[in-house]
């Protein structure tokens, strides 16, 4: 049963002096019966003083049961699944079959970092015996405030990635809903605090907030007790996080992940010879209706005869298309809004939207692109702008115009792996991940995954937010010298009780000392 409480710490708290709010459902634009409280001022110190003091335990705790803990949540989301389900198709206007495919995705991600802790290598374990003793291994760095993406109400939420790599790290986490699904996010919040007392852990290693004011957010990040943030969601957001963060007595990291128009680069030969391109482009611009963070808002195309019109392609499987409601009416405010003013820029050779959906499909010359930085701003729903370039040249132009992305995309052919040499140099000091096939909508949960780029796509491009590799954004390097064994953690005792790799005065061995 939805409460409309926040969670302090293995409690679910009401405030007669709170803040309410409800959810709104998508597609009949009208509010959902639940009323949810706004945390306070005195449940934020408490959920974070609470972390704090389970901190030192639970950083203590061994791999192996944190891997149990994990399996735990997934024990407890198993048996709320169809609340869980139900509540998220109803609040976020997603099909069951996107909801069922999130859900297991969630699932999937969770089993990795299980599989991460069997294995423990993160712990990136070495030691130097030649002169003093020196034994360095990662400690996790404290409490972690997560924010909730209104996107992926599931895999990029309350039991997302940035909760559970910091769960695995060993770090206390205090999530902030997102407003737009507080009641899915409520009942993942139940199985996470099932699964901790199941599992006889601290109970302030975990709090759930709510709220729809700036203000909770900024009371988390600038409370003292917090020690690392991760975001998910728009610039505008991640930036004021990161400032405020910044600006603390005591900085600390904000791992933020946000705009980006991952643009795909088609080159000549790949143009001319790939007839179901165009379909193909269209079904990813359009995907979750364009609120992927890897929605391809740029196409570039490299068409010196001008004989294919791209953007005349899209526009056909537009036409007829059905796609449901963007998650939330602010949402879409927005997008409407900034389609109202593209349309209005002259310098657009075209500009289509389609009468049975939100997509839209745009032109421009390269020239006139390279002129005007607004055309490199996101839009953020199913729309993309199609450049037309004439030469490589411009082709290099453009990709050197574009700041930091998420991904970029080589569509080509061997004719064009030339150009494609050229421009993949280009790219590398672009993006976090290059794709050479396909589109970029979808990430793989795997360790090899690199979700982040350059600065404006997420505040560090060094970390990233999918995939087991997630978890260094929460750890730190502690060297320990001289220490007696009994002391060290066992990530570095000389018996190396947990059986791991470690770099031992310069190779790599498992072996004990």
């Amino acid at each position: 049963m939805i409460s409309g409480k926040n969670l302090v710490a293995g409690k679910w708290l009401h405030s007669q002096d709170a803040k309410q709010f409800k959810t709104i459902d998508p597609i009949l634009d009208k509010p959902l019966p639940y009323d949810f409280q706004e945390a306070t001022s005195h449940q934020i110190s408490a959920a974070l003083e609470a972390a704090s003091k389970s901190f030192e335990l639970f950083a203590h705790t061994s791999f192996m049961q944190r891997a149990a803990f994990l399996e735990c949540i997934q024990e407890e989301l198993d048996v709320l699944q169809e609340d869980i389900l139900t509540t998220y198709t109803t609040e976020s206007a997603l099909p069951e079959g996107r909801a069922k495919g999130e859900f297991q995705r969630t699932k999937d991600q969770i089993q990795r970092f299980i599989e991460l802790l069997s294995e423990g290598s993160f712990a990136t374990a070495s030691i130097h015996t030649q002169g003093p003793d020196l034994r360095k291994a990662l400690h996790p760095i404290g409490p972690v405030v997560v924010f909730g993406a209104s996107n992926f109400p599931l895999a990029f939420s309350t039991v997302g990635g940035d909760t559970i790599s910091a769960f695995a790290a060993g770090c206390p986490v205090v999530v902030k809903a997102h407003p737009y699904h507080a009641g899915t996010s409520e009942w993942v919040a139940q199985a996470i605090a099932n699964a901790i007392e199941k599992s006889k852990l601290p109970l302030g290693i975990f709090s759930h907030l709510g709220g729809q004011s700036h203000e909770v957010g900024s009371q988390l990040v600038c409370h003292p007790l917090t020690k690392g943030v991760g975001f998910t969601g728009s610039f505008s957001g991640g930036k004021a996080l990161y400032d405020l963060a910044q600006k603390r007595e005591e900085p600390i990291p904000v791992f933020a992940e946000m705009g980006s128009i991952n643009p795909i680069f088609v080159l000549e030969h790949k143009l001319q010879s790939d007839s179901g391109l165009a379909e193909a482009l269209t079904q990813s611009v359009t995907l979750g209706t364009g609120q992927f963070c890897t929605n391809p808002g740029l196409i570039v195309a490299c068409n010196p005869s001008g004989k294919i019109d791209l953007s005349s392609q899209i526009k056909k499987h537009l036409e007829g298309m059905q796609l449901p409601p963007m998650v939330h009416s602010n949402i879409e405010k927005q997008y409407n809004k900034q389609l109202s003013l593209l349309k209005l820029n002259d310098k657009l050779n075209s500009i289509h939207t389609s009468e049975s959906c939100l997509a839209a499909v745009a032109s421009v010359k390269a020239a006139q692109f390279l002129k005007d930085k607004s055309f490199s701003e996101e839009v953020f729903g199913p729309f993309t702008l199609v450049v037309d370039c004439k030469t490589v040249d411009e082709v290099f132009e453009v990709a050197d115009s574009l700041a930091g992305q998420l991904t970029a995309t080589i569509l080509s052919e061997t004719k064009d792996y030339e150009t494609s040499k050229g421009l993949l140099i280009k790219l590398q000091s672009k993006a976090g991940r290059i794709l050479f096939e396909g589109v970029p909508t979808g990430v793989a949960v795997t360790q090899s995954m690199h979700h982040g780029g350059p600065y404006p796509a997420s505040t560090d491009s060094r970390f990233t937010s999918v995939g087991t590799d997630a978890i260094y954004r929460w750890l730190r390097p502690i060297a320990f010298q001289d220490c007696p064994n009994e002391l060290l953690p066992d990530t570095l005792k000389n018996e190396n009780p947990l059986g791991l790799q470690r770099n031992i005065d310069g190779k790599l061995t498992s072996a004990a000392l």
